[in-house]
C-alpha cells in the first residue's frame, strides 16, 4: 500500500525533486537573459542545462556554483556552463567573439556568474542555427547536442541520418539520436563513450532535469 502511494505521489509530481537552493539565486538572472537571447525557447530548459553541467547531485557543492570546475588530462571546464578549454579548442575565447557584451570578459574574471550564463545562452543560440529545419523539442535536443559535442558533430550526425534509409534529419528522437560517427569506446576516466555522453546530454536535460524549474521560471523576467 505504501509503495503504491509513493508511486502515485511521484507520478503526480508531489514528491518531485526540489530546486537546488543555490539555483534560486541565479534563476531570475537566467530568466531575464533567456528572454533577451533565446526568447522562443522555454527558459526552464536552460536551468536544466546548468544543472546537467554542474550538479553531480543536487546537494553537491558544485551544483549551480560559478566556481565549479572540471579538470582532467583531456580538458578543463569551469562555471555554470562549464566552458571548456582543451588542446584543440577554447570555448572561452570563442564565445567572446559571438557577443559584444562578452567581448571584454577576461580570464581572471571567468567566475562571474552573469557572464557565464550569458555565454551559455549565446553558445546555445549559435547551436540553434545547426538545428535549422527541426522544430520544438527536436530542435531543443539538437541545440543541446551541439552545445555538448560541437556544431560540426551535429552536422555530421544529421548528414549520416539523411543518408540512412528511414531516418529523418529534422527529427532528433529515434532518428538523428541514433546516427553518429562519434566513438562508442569508453573514455578513460569518464566511464562512457563520446557517443553515450552526447546522447545522454539532451535526454537528461529535457526529460529528467528541466521540469523542476518550470514553476520558478514562469512570469516576466
Amino acid at each position: 500500500m505504501r509503495a503504491a502511494l509513493l508511486c502515485l505521489l511521484l507520478c503526480c509530481g508531489v514528491l518531485a525533486a526540489p530546486v537546488p537552493e543555490r539555483a534560486l539565486q541565479y534563476l531570475p538572472m537566467l530568466r531575464s537573459l533567456s528572454a533577451e537571447i533565446l526568447p522562443d525557447v522555454q527558459p526552464a530548459l536552460f536551468a536544466g542545462q546548468v544543472e546537467q553541467e554542474t550538479c553531480p547531485s543536487l546537494t553537491s557543492s558544485k551544483c549551480w556554483n560559478p566556481h565549479a570546475e572540471l579538470k582532467t588530462a583531456r580538458e578543463y571546464g569551469f562555471g555554470l556552463g562549464q566552458l571548456t578549454v582543451t588542446s584543440r579548442f577554447n570555448a572561452f575565447t570563442d564565445v567572446r567573439k559571438l557577443d559584444r557584451q562578452l567581448a571584454g570578459w577576461q580570464w581572471h574574471d571567468r567566475y562571474d556568474a552573469t557572464s557565464q550564463l550569458r555565454a551559455l545562452l549565446v553558445m546555445d543560440r549559435a547551436c540553434r542555427r545547426y538545428a535549422a529545419g527541426a522544430a520544438g523539442e527536436d530542435a531543443d535536443a539538437m541545440m543541446l547536442a551541439c552545445y555538448n559535442g560541437g556544431g560540426g558533430g551535429l552536422v555530421s550526425d544529421r548528414a549520416l541520418c539523411r543518408a540512412t534509409p528511414g531516418c529523418d534529419p529534422d527529427r532528433w528522437w529515434a532518428n538523428v539520436e541514433r546516427t553518429s560517427n562519434k566513438s562508442r569506446k569508453r573514455w578513460q576516466g569518464y566511464g562512457m563513450s563520446a557517443f553515450d555522453i552526447n546522447r545522454a546530454y539532451p535526454h537528461n536535460i529535457i526529460r529528467v532535469r528541466s521540469a523542476k524549474y518550470e514553476e520558478a521560471m514562469r512570469g516576466d523576467p
